[in-house]
């Protein structure tokens, strides 16, 4: 067996030497290879691990650093397009400018087109429910009833029908109108149930609102009453004028019988409502939109009362307050039509209503357009839409976050900024008038102020994402020559280590060859 072979001790310490020798020509060959000191934990651990956290976090920012690129990419894009927008601004602008001196010298500007334009505004329900009230009386839909909850947006409340008010009856106006509740003026009435959200409890402000078209105007007929004959809000019909009242006869501070009024027609359609802001002490009435007269100053104590007795539509369920004191219901029926019937506990501004009672019916006017005008606007949407870069739009209104250490502690949000025309304010008025043309001329020098504004930002912002990008990647080479202190080797020395161990090998080798040798001699012997 090859292991019952013996080595005389000379031969085995030459063997073993060579052994060793082999081993670190290995070592110096896998340095020289790789070109690193260590090459793994085993050679030197303290640095072997810092090398690769400061490689690691060498690849984390350059991970980073490809996004800061591509972000740098997105802001040069939005850049060049809001430039060229400006340019864009201005030829819109050399366009109107034309067309005024045109006018002005009192020729006919060829690029001017005369079209008729919807000029209608949203409907009257849609600008209800965007108001959010509190109960919606949607008598402006066709097939309902009184009790149909689909009629009343807002918190639940019971409604009942007497007398036999007739539903879907004709539209009341025509944007949007629908249909509305007719009441003959006999007996025909709607209740609506006390409710903790209309009248069982105190509120500091109180809207409601309706639209009415009046069959006659003789005579005190109820549009609308809360309360009873103790606290309560009343809008009617008396002689020929519509009037809203109220009255607070609880508590220290009280007031009585609120007259404000405003002629009416027969055969009309009319939006009426009242606004009691208790914490302002005012109450006002609104025809149409317009101020019946007032705010009347009242003495509040902040908040209007609760005041039970159900709620009437069409008449008046029970007790009723008017401008000259309180009577006694059901009773003062309406005759006419009656339809979108609002409250609120809140304060509507005069501007909402003005904006609720013009939408009644649609518009339309003829306006003259530039082509050339047109164009240059159609262009700028354009631009603002293809200035995108890798589905990053900042000119549509994106914002872009970049950032600029591992965990994202670090970052620089550019924020996007819409530059398409109606963003901008930029609306084509009648560019047969001057007046108008210089409210579009002014549009246009806000435009372009706007978008110099973001040009600005954009610059600042792209110099910024630069010199951070110029500094990841001086931090990359700083940890990536850090890690190569650590762990890269010194090709002179391992080259010369080499050239050492293999005449170290070859001596070993011939000394090896003399100990057999020696070993040979001793067996003749024998």
């Amino acid at each position: 067996m090859v292991s019952d072979i013996v080595l005389t001790s000379a031969l085995r310490s030459t063997l073993l030497s060579l052994q060793r020798t082999q081993s670190t020509i290995d070592t110096i060959t896998e340095r020289l290879a790789s070109g690193k000191d260590v090459n793994s934990a085993l050679d030197q651990p303290q640095n072997f691990f810092s090398a690769q956290a400061l490689n690691d976090r060498a690849s984390d920012l350059s991970r980073l650093l490809d996004g800061v690129g591509q972000n740098l990419r997105t802001i040069e894009e939005a850049l060049a397009g809001a430039e060229a927008i400006g340019n864009l601004i201005d030829q819109a602008e050399i366009v109107a400018q034309t067309s005024k001196d045109l006018i002005t010298s009192g020729q006919t500007d060829p690029n001017l087109v005369e079209k008729t334009v919807n000029i209608t505004p949203p409907s009257l329900s849609s600008q209800i429910l965007a108001g959010t009230p509190d109960s919606y009386f949607r008598l402006n839909e066709a097939g309902g009833s009184a009790g149909d909850s689909g009629f009343n947006a807002g918190a639940p409340v019971n409604t009942t029908n007497f007398g036999g008010p007739t539903y879907g009856a004709t539209a009341l106006y025509s944007n949007g109108g629908g249909t509305s509740v007719n009441f003959d003026g006999n007996n025909d009435r709607i209740r609506v149930s006390d409710a903790a959200h209309i009248n069982t409890t105190t509120t500091p402000f109180r809207t409601v609102e309706l639209v009415f078209n009046a069959d006659d105007t003789t005579g005190r007929q109820v549009l609308y009453e809360e309360g009873a004959g103790v606290n309560g809000f009343t809008i009617y019909i008396d002689n020929g004028l519509v009037r809203v009242t109220a009255e607070d006869d609880q508590g220290g501070q009280r007031f009585a019988d609120l007259d404000i009024s405003a002629p009416i027609v027969a055969g009309q359609t009319y939006h009426v409502a009242f606004v009691f802001d208790g914490p302002g002490d005012t109450f006002e009435g609104f025809l149409d939109g317009v101020s019946m007269g007032g705010p009347v100053g009242i003495t509040s104590e902040g908040t209007f009362p609760s005041h039970s007795g159900n709620i009437g539509i069409g008449a008046a369920d029970d007790g009723v307050q008017f401008h000259d004191g309180e009577a006694n219901g059901p009773g003062f029926f309406f005759d006419g039509r009656i339809s979108d019937v609002a409250i609120y506990n809140r304060a509507l501004p005069e501007t909402e209503l003005l904006n609720h009672a013009s939408s009644l019916n649609a518009s339309t006017s003829t306006r003259y357009f530039n082509k050339q005008f047109d164009s240059v606007l159609d262009q700028i949407d354009r631009l603002a839409i293809d200035a995108q870069y890798r589905g990053i739009n900042l000119l549509t209104g994106e914002d872009l976050t970049t950032n600029f250490n591992e965990d994202r502690s670090s970052t620089l949000v550019t924020r996007g900024r819409d530059l398409r025309t109606n963003a901008l304010g930029i609306t084509n008025f009648n560019f047969n008038d001057i007046d108008d043309i210089d409210e579009i001329l002014e549009q246009l020098r806000d435009a372009h102020a706007e978008v110099r504004e973001y040009v600005t930002t954009l610059t600042s912002n792209l110099g910024i994402l630069s010199s951070r990008e110029d500094f990841t990647r001086e931090t990359i080479n700083t940890l990536k020559a850090g890690s190569d202190d650590l762990i890269v080797a010194d090709q002179n020395s391992e080259g010369a280590k080499l050239l050492a161990a293999q005449t170290r090998q070859a001596l070993g080798t011939t000394a090896l060859g003399l100990a057999a040798v020696s070993q040979a001699s001793v067996i003749q012997l024998f």
